[in-house]
């Protein structure tokens, strides 16, 4: 058979019904896909916020690991900065920087310098605001 004979021949070609039905098949899946990734879209973005709501440890993610020193040196004072509790931890914390590049160290809010340093930061920024 020559070649012009063989693309004329009815059994190369599908029938026009099966080509239709090959196209609509081919857009319910391009449907099909975009409602499966919709679906998939919406649910991360769901599972993303109510994941970010939920804290991720029991005890919060506080800065003093226990209860903290009673007491520092005044001398070796460099900076003290408090942490009111917040949803990250559920405790007063009192951090100390030391001079001399000697780290930090966790006072005991409880202590007694602890609630002295307490009282003169909260003395400072309420005169702080006072003064604006």
């Amino acid at each position: 058979m020559p070649v012009k004979n063989l693309l004329s021949h009815s059994a190369f070609l599908l029938p026009p019904r099966r080509v239709s039905t090959l196209k609509q098949q081919q857009q319910q899946g391009k449907t099909n896909m975009s409602v499966k990734g919709m679906v998939i879209a919406l649910t991360v973005i769901v599972c993303a916020t109510v994941v970010q709501g939920f804290p991720m440890f029991k005890g919060g993610r506080c800065l003093c690991i226990g209860p903290g020193v009673k007491a520092v040196k005044v001398a070796d004072i460099e900076k003290a900065t408090i942490i009111y509790p917040s949803n990250s931890c559920d405790k007063i914390e009192v951090i100390i920087n030391l001079k001399a590049h000697k780290g930090q160290r966790c006072l005991n809010p409880k202590s007694k310098q602890a609630s002295i340093i307490i009282k003169k930061i909260q003395r400072m920024n309420f005169l702080k605001h006072q003064n604006v």
